[in-house]
């Protein structure tokens, strides 16, 4: 009698070992499709610590005869490198896409295009970053002025290429990679949690109009709202704006340089 109570407790047991044994493992929120689907600001902190993500990747996908310049890329390189841990480095992957050939595009159009051409999503250590450079306009645009560029998802950003190639060069007009750099800077901005949408304010800034949420209230910085429109062509000197001292602080406290 004791023997068969001891094989009675002792097949429950096994049987609870094999099921927790067979348990699939849980996947990682936070690689792959999944996690580059998030509202902006979302990711900031993984884009701008080590502490999850230890290299950061950032694609580019322009549409035909809307390359960046090399001037853009190389400057988005080095704000990465200035604001944010990535002791494995930040590396750019390029390529060209089909030209849509459409005048205007939605934020939905956006998103269908960066599920149809993003290859490269976050993996192991490395976080990515895509941009899109379409060849038309977008649509959400204001009567009193136009968008330069958006930041959409949480690490996704676009620019808008025949709005660039129309005003800039030229009489009076900012030189095609200094009004690149700049939008694409700005929009990164916003990616990495600027401003009070995803990386928390250290000394209150953000522009206390509402038609301008989310960003700084220091018209030099280059969060300011006008930078991603065409006021940028108002005050833009040639030379790319500089993020001021109250951003650069919330970057740091949110795990940047």
């Amino acid at each position: 009698m004791k023997g068969t109570f001891q094989r009675l407790l002792f097949l429950p047991i096994l049987a609870f070992l094999v099921f927790a044994c067979e348990e699939p493992m849980r996947e990682d929120p936070f690689v792959g499709v999944g996690a580059a689907r998030w509202d902006v600001g979302k990711s900031a902190n993984f884009l701008l610590s080590d502490d999850r993500f230890t290299a950061m990747e950032i694609e580019i996908a322009y549409m035909e005869g809307f390359r960046p310049t090399n001037f853009m890329m190389d400057e988005m390189t080095n704000f990465l490198q200035d604001l944010t841990l990535k002791p494995d480095g930040i590396h750019v992957i390029e390529k060209e896409i089909p030209a849509e050939g459409e005048e205007f595009y939605t934020t939905a159009h956006l998103s269908e295009l960066e599920n149809r051409y993003r290859e490269s999503y976050n993996e192991g250590d490395t976080v990515s970053v895509f941009l899109l450079v379409v060849d038309g306009y977008f649509r959400q645009n204001e009567e009193e002025y136009f968008t330069i560029g958006a930041a959409y998802r949480n690490t996704s950003m676009a620019l808008f290429g025949k709005r660039i190639a129309e005003n800039s060069g030229g009489f009076r007009r900012p030189g095609r990679g200094n009004l690149e750099a700049t939008v694409a800077l700005h929009e990164l901005g916003h990616l990495l949690g600027l401003v009070n949408v995803g990386s928390e304010m250290v000394t209150p800034h953000e522009a206390s109009d509402e038609d301008h949420k989310f960003h700084c209230d220091n018209e030099d910085c280059l969060m300011f709202w006008a930078v991603e429109t065409s006021n940028v062509l108002n005050f833009m000197q040639n030379s790319v704006p500089e993020l001021d001292e109250n951003c650069r602080n919330d970057l740091r406290a949110n795990g940047g340089r």
